[in-house]
């Protein structure tokens, strides 16, 4: 479907809501079937009844089911948002297969803010990592959402980056009350209390396989752009990827190193034409035309105390970066940090304009 077509009309009492999800739950009826359904009856409750009379399908046993889910969703306190509902994401009305419906926790009101996807690989090396935390942070800073899937890694990374400046959307390939991985729980309830929470699949449900490569289309459908940030040749990045290039939004990637199995697949889609994404600024020029006013007229500034503003140098690096050239492996054993802390340092002085890096691992201080 694309974005000509109408939504049902109207905020609904409940009842649209429990018919939306009694029509979804019928066998056969998958996300395009469902919407066919809307837009030829005009409402859930219509669609449903019509539904059930052809198929001969006791009403009782998905309108149980329906309003188990709505029990469910009140305890949790969780919000569920149908197709017909204003507050349903307006970019995602415009993929081919939207969900008819979203069960969310937390801040509902995100799922209408303008949002960049950050993805990538569940095993991410330090550098990745941080390139993910350092643009959902700076993008965040900025008014966007971040949206990312809760995965280990890249993703987890995102989340993180993003909280410390702004707003994040978790999409699940499991329940929206099910915190899964179970490693990322902490960050589960950080996105409950200060982001959002959302699924296509029902409450209570657990991850299944064919879940997780679904809800990629959610993430890139939600976004103005995908950026991703480190991932390998097969990875579930390029499937958000593709869909994103399917669904007409763009598709970045971060350079990484040719010699790293890790990076090929970001690699693969500079080569096959998708945008470089060295900073945050990149992503912003290239979706400039289709940011919101508020965003635009942000103004991106090193907060007080951020380590890569200009005359903050806590850890030394800088000082030692001042006799000239020097590969990583100096830095770390001059400054008795570690690696990791130390590609994190240099990746956020990078992006902040005050070193620069060269082949073969090495770094200089920008003149």
């Amino acid at each position: 479907m694309t974005s000509s077509t109408a939504a049902p009309p109207g905020p609904d009492d409940g009842g649209e809501t429990a018919a939306l999800l009694a029509l979804r739950r019928l066998p056969g009826c998958g996300d395009v079937t469902c919407l066919r359904l809307l837009r030829r009856f005009g409402s859930a409750r219509s669609a449903l009844r019509a539904t059930l009379a052809d198929r001969a399908v006791e009403a009782g046993d998905p309108l149980a089911w329906a309003h188990d889910q709505l029990s469910r969703a009140s305890r949790l306190q969780a919000t569920l948002v149908g197709f017909h509902d204003p507050r349903y994401p307006p970019l995602l009305r415009e993929i081919h297969d939207p969900p008819p419906i979203l069960f969310v926790r937390g801040r509902v009101e995100l799922l209408r803010e303008a949002g960049v996807a950050i993805v990538g690989s569940r095993r991410c090396t330090p550098y990745g990592g941080e390139v993910a935390r350092a643009f959902a942070r700076d993008l965040a800073g900025r008014g966007l959402a971040v949206l990312s899937g809760l995965a280990r890694g890249i993703d987890a990374a995102a989340h993180d980056g993003a909280l410390a400046a702004g707003a994040t959307i978790a999409v699940l390939g499991c329940g929206a009350d099910v915190p899964y991985p179970a490693s990322n729980r902490a960050l589960y309830d950080r996105i409950l209390a200060e982001g959002a929470l959302l699924s296509e699949v029902p409450l209570g449900s657990g991850p299944a396989a064919g879940s997780f490569p679904r809800r990629n289309r959610i993430i890139s459908g939600m976004s103005l752009g995908v950026v991703v940030a480190e991932a390998p040749e097969r990875s579930g990045a390029l499937i958000t990827a593709r869909c994103a290039a399917e669904q007409g939004r763009e598709v970045f990637a971060v350079p990484g190193e040719v010699s790293n199995r890790r990076c090929h697949g970001g690699l693969a889609l500079l080569r096959d034409g998708a945008c470089l994404a060295r900073s945050a600024d990149d992503v912003l020029e290239e979706l400039w035309p289709r940011l919101p006013d508020r965003v635009r007229e942000a103004r991106p500034g090193a907060a007080e105390g951020d380590p890569a503003a200009p005359g903050q140098d806590p850890d030394g690096l800088l000082r030692l970066l001042q006799t000239g050239v020097r590969r990583v492996d100096d830095l770390t054993r001059d400054s008795g940090l570690p690696p990791a802390q130390v590609a994190a340092r240099l990746l956020e002085l990078e992006l902040a304009g005050r070193v620069e890096s060269l082949p073969g691992g090495a770094w200089t201080r920008r003149r």
